[in-house]
Order: structure tokens, then C-alpha cells, then sequence
């Protein structure tokens, strides 16, 4: 199976492909795993932490896959010639579990509430029966007790696990995942943020149309403005400023 190619937007290597082709290569990859797989996807929020903090993006360089997960992005890559499509985390999500039924993908979730995990399992198991979930892990909020790392990955581990899906938000997945990859089974592991409560119907996904014109950080912010009113107004900042001023 041929490789999916990479564009580079401000030096980042990113995912050129779309979800069908995006999916086939990953589920291929899960079958065969002898090593940790990082997949990262990546909106205007993660790029500019990529680019403005040292060791975050540092970590974020060395995974495998960086999908272009905000519309923005996929903009930046189409004017550079590219033939981009977002690579939307929840939209992967669900491609990978209907294409990983045939090939027996084995899926494990690691973040989000015992709600949000027990309704992600019953829903898309509805829609996807014969998908496997053989385990799923919710770490406490806020600081985490001495073993808790240790106790995370074992359980990962012993599931059998090759489909993993982190949801411990951004930029806390992403900073887990490359400072235990040494240490983490073979299996393709997946920073997907919101997709557990946008999937277990905790949190209500924008429209699709409002998704495709860029503009779904406008409708999130509207629902949740306490909470990622500082986030868009910083790193949106950024982004355009980055745009302005440095050469894509």
C-alpha cells in the first residue's frame, strides 16, 4: 500500500489524503503494528503550539501522522498545490471503526468520563456492529495519582489493543503520548480531543456546513465561551499572525 504523501505548512509535515485513503493506510497499519504509531490531528490550535512552544513541538514533529484537522490548514495546503482534505479527528474515528470491522482492529479508549466512554461504546456500537472495543481506561481529572502512567499502559497492553484513541484534550494527549512512547505497546495511537463527548452525544457537534467553511471554532465558542474564549483568541491571533509574517 503506497504511503500517504506529506505537505509542509510552516515546516509541519502534514497528512495529504483523504478520509477513505487516510483510513485504509491506518487500519493496514494497525493489522501489522511491531511499534507505537502516533497520530496527531492537528486544528489552528495545535499548529501554533507546535510552533511557539519548544518542547511541545519537538514532541508533536516526531509522530508519525500530523492530519490537518481544521479547515484552515487544508486552505494552506490546496494554495501550496495539494490535494488536501481534513482529516477531521471524530470523522477518522468513525471511518477507522467501521473499516477496522473486517479486518479485526481492536479498539481501546483511554481518556474522557465512565459516561462519555459507556455511551461512545453503546452508540457507535450500534452503528458499527462487530467493531471491538476490548477496553477503555478514564484517568482522573487533574493531577494523577503515583502509578497511574504504569497502570494505563499495562492495561493497554494486556487488552491486546491496536487501535488506541486518546482523549485527554490538547495539549495534554499529545505531550502523554511522546513522553511514554518508549514505553507504550505496538498499536496506532490517536489524539482526538472532543470526538468521546461529540460521539457519545455529551457535546454537540457543529453542522456540517459550518464545519466545512472553517468556522466550527465560532460555533464552539458560542456554546462554551468561558472555557475556549481565551484559547481562540490566542492561538486564532497567532495563526494570522503567523500568516502574515512567515512564509508558509
Amino acid at each position: 500500500m503506497p504511503e500517504l504523501k506529506r505537505e509542509l505548512i510552516f515546516g509541519i509535515p502534514y497528512v495529504v489524503g483523504d478520509l477513505a485513503a487516510a483510513s485504509d493506510e491506518l487500519v493496514e497499519l494497525a493489522g501489522r503494528a511491531e511499534r507505537p504509531y502516533l497520530v496527531a490531528h492537528s486544528d489552528v490550535h495545535v499548529l501554533t503550539r507546535i510552533l511557539g512552544e519548544e518542547e511541545y513541538g519537538n514532541g508533536v514533529r516526531t509522530f508519525d501522522y500530523i492530519c490537518p484537522d481544521g479547515m484552515p490548514i487544508v486552505w494552506l495546503m490546496r494554495r501550496k498545490g495539494a490535494a488536501a482534505h481534513r482529516l477531521y479527528g471524530p470523522d477518522v474515528m468513525e471511518w477507522m471503526w467501521d473499516r477496522g470491522r473486517a479486518a479485526g482492529v481492536r479498539h481501546f479508549l483511554l481518556g474522557g468520563t465512565e459516561e462519555a466512554c459507556e455511551l461512545l461504546r453503546e452508540r457507535l456500537g450500534e452503528r458499527f456492529p462487530g467493531a471491538q472495543v476490548v477496553g477503555h481506561f478514564c484517568p482522573p481529572m487533574g493531577e494523577w495519582a503515583a502509578g497511574t502512567n504504569e497502570r494505563m499502559i499495562q492495561m493497554i497492553r494486556e487488552s491486546g489493543a491496536n487501535c488506541v484513541w486518546v482523549g485527554l484534550g490538547c495539549p495534554k494527549q499529545e505531550r502523554w503520548l511522546f513522553t511514554h512512547r518508549e514505553q507504550l505497546p505496538a498499536a496506532v495511537y490517536f489524539g482526538v480531543g472532543a470526538a468521546f463527548n461529540f460521539h457519545a452525544g455529551l457535546v454537540q457537534q457543529a453542522p456540517a456546513w459550518i464545519r466545512s467553511h472553517g468556522l466550527e471554532w465560532a460555533y464552539r465558542l458560542c456554546r462554551e465561551p468561558r472555557r475556549l474564549f481565551r484559547r481562540y483568541l490566542v492561538h486564532n491571533s497567532r495563526f494570522l499572525w503567523y500568516c502574515l509574517t512567515r512564509k508558509v
